[in-house]
């Protein structure tokens, strides 16, 4: 209840900042290009409009997480305010969890509408339904908070620009290690097959959540196999929730 609490405080305290002016102009400009795309696109504008609508719901959910995860303590504790709320009868573990599912509603909020927004150009333009659109934006939402505690990890133990930038290249190369193995030469090389291996445990294999080709280009992904991804980025949050608290219960704020 107390985390609960917490996150009712910060989800209002960015729901009142212009944070969410991000939907909007997003939103307005995710209109315009599905318009302009889809005049010079033949015969598959809804494709063009789910396509934008996904990707914009990817980056932006992305760079909130980021750059509001990376202040996201670091402000508490310059303002102050960390030690008036720790003053009181509250955990450091009830008091960040908080903090991140409070921001974790904006990641979803922000989510929800420009899903909205794509969905309805898209069936306006004559798309069908897939059972593949719900889960790419879970893993579109899954990926955002893996990345939000990641730099939240990053930022508890260094500054907020380091935070920011190792969260970035952490994103980048997660992406460059699935692309990697994937190529002749790291296929006919075991040295880099075991490096990239090793790679592959340390970072997150944020790869697993990119379904749109499959709906673009209408593939079939089992059942299992979406189950098995979604299963992944829950056990993959649980794993750095669990790092976060435990550097932050032994974090020194003086």
């Amino acid at each position: 209840m107390k985390s609960l609490v917490v996150a009712k405080y910060t989800f209002s305290e960015f729901l009142q900042s212009k944070i969410l002016y991000n939907v909007f102009f997003l939103s307005l400009g995710l209109l315009v290009l599905t318009y302009v795309a889809s005049e010079f696109t033949y015969g598959v504008p809804n494709k063009v409009a789910l396509d934008f609508g996904l990707g914009a719901s990817s980056i932006s959910t992305l760079l909130i997480s980021v750059f509001l995860g990376a202040s996201l303590i670091v402000r508490e504790v310059e303002n102050r305010t960390l030690y008036m709320i720790l003053s009181r009868p509250i955990s450091r573990m009830d008091f960040l969890i908080g903090k991140i599912v409070g921001l974790i509603g904006i990641v979803f909020l922000n989510t929800l509408v420009l899903g909205a927004v794509s969905l309805s150009l898209y069936f306006m333009m004559g798309g069908s339904w897939s059972y593949l659109i719900p889960f790419a934006f879970l893993y579109i939402v899954l990926e955002a908070i893996i990345i939000l505690l990641v730099v939240i990890f990053f930022s508890l133990i260094t500054n907020t620009i380091l935070a920011v930038v190792n969260t970035i290249v952490v994103y980048i190369s997660s992406y460059a290690i699935y692309e990697v193995t994937n190529t002749t030469f790291v296929s006919n090389n075991i040295v880099f097959q075991k490096v990239l291996s090793v790679g592959t445990y340390l970072l997150p294999g944020l790869s697993n959540f990119n379904i749109k080709d499959y709906i673009l280009y209408e593939k079939v992904i089992p059942f299992t196999s979406l189950g098995l991804g979604a299963f992944y980025g829950v056990s993959y949050i649980a794993f750095l929730l669990f790092l976060c608290v435990t550097i932050f219960n032994k974090k020194n704020l003086d």
